[in-house]
């Protein structure tokens, strides 16, 4: 939860940053005091906050993208997580084709690696630990979601 919420946090004030919020209308401060379940972005794209998928972001009604975050560091837990974001990715899929699923993680095992190579459910994956601690790490995801994904920077 901590991971999640640190994430959509993250997003939000970059978003603010670039000027890509269009309703509603935001401060950092509000940011900070409660998140809002749902924002408006530039280009009619529309980015839910929810429990699965974590973060969708979707146009007229048509998902684009979904972001599972799953924070857990214990290793042992890994295949279980991913097994939990799988069930929101096939969804996504099958509701959207073309919906991009990224999967943001703060371990990966080699079998973890494996799997999400053969299933090819996931678009790509990010370490969140890299994301919350190395500016150019998050920057890649910022670029590969807003920029290459949905198209919106």
């Amino acid at each position: 939860a901590i991971a999640e919420e640190r994430i959509r946090t993250l997003i939000l004030e970059w978003l603010l940053d670039q000027g890509l919020i269009v309703e509603p209308k935001l401060t950092k401060k509000q940011l900070y005091e409660k998140i809002p379940s749902s924002c408006t972005l530039k280009k009619s794209v529309t980015m839910k906050f929810g429990s699965e998928p974590d973060i969708s972001f979707s146009r007229e009604d048509v998902l684009l993208a979904v972001v599972e975050i799953k924070g857990g560091i214990d290793p042992a837990g890994a295949l279980e997580r991913y097994g939990a974001a799988t069930k929101s990715f096939q969804h996504a899929v099958k509701v959207s084709s073309r919906c991009k699923n990224f999967y943001l993680g703060a371990v990966y095992t080699p079998e973890l690696n494996r799997r999400i190579s053969e299933d090819r459910l996931v678009e790509k994956t990010f370490n969140i630990i890299e994301i919350l601690d190395k500016p150019r790490a998050r920057e890649r995801f910022f670029r590969e979601l807003f920029h290459h994904t949905l198209r919106i920077t």
